[in-house]
């Protein structure tokens, strides 16, 4: 089975939307967190079938266009227990620092770490990885790493913010860190990469 992926930049903060489809034209989302009208003519343009909506966390800026894909395409949306109230009731957590307001919706899935969700011929697996917020995780598919703000190319997610905690990004580091060489880093802002590479030059992971 061959995979495509679609990385659309929306938003505000220029977040990094993925998503992947096979030949059936099954498909998933990761992080849809702005710009829902390209997001929705990706999809269609394409005759995809969206599976599920996978959030890495639940900062505003990727999942601002989760209502908009639930009510347009009925996907299920997937996310950590930990950072639900950021989806499910944003007025009452930091809802946006550039003054956006978000449409809640509700979560239809907690993931936890090593939960394994079926996809295509294989599984999508899920490692939790807080340290950015405390909810954060990252999807594993095939070689592809959906890394949200945990680890990106050549530095690391924020852990300044009430919800993060710099201890937790530590050891969810040396977990990614753990990780095959070949695999493809996917991160929610920035280029890609390769953990080969992220082990070699990204200061964070020397260091461990």
């Amino acid at each position: 089975m061959e995979y495509k992926i679609i990385k659309l930049v929306v938003g505000e903060l220029q977040e990094n939307c993925f998503i992947l489809f096979d030949e059936n034209k099954n498909a998933f989302v990761v992080d849809p967190g702005g710009s829902s009208e390209n997001i929705i003519e990706a999809i269609e343009k394409n005759d995809l079938n969206i599976k599920y909506i996978l959030l890495t966390h639940g900062h505003f800026d990727h999942v601002g266009a989760v209502a908009q894909l639930v009510k347009k395409f009925n996907a299920p949306v997937y996310l950590n227990k930990n950072d639900k109230n950021f989806l499910e009731n944003p007025k009452e957590v930091r809802e946006s620092a550039f003054g956006l307001q978000i449409e809640a919706s509700n979560v239809d899935v907690f993931v936890e770490d090593g939960d394994e969700i079926p996809f295509s011929n294989d599984k999508i697996k899920v490692i939790a990885t807080p340290g950015h917020t405390i909810g954060s995780v990252c999807y594993l598919f095939k070689n592809y790493l959906f890394a949200g703000d945990t680890l990106f190319n050549g530095s690391i997610g924020r852990t300044d913010f009430p919800e993060s905690d710099p201890s937790l990004m530590i050891e969810s580091l040396k977990r990614l860190k753990e990780l095959d060489d070949e695999i493809y880093i996917l991160s929610g802002h920035g280029a890609e990469s390769q953990m080969v590479y992220e082990k070699m030059s990204n200061p964070y992971l020397k260091r461990l």
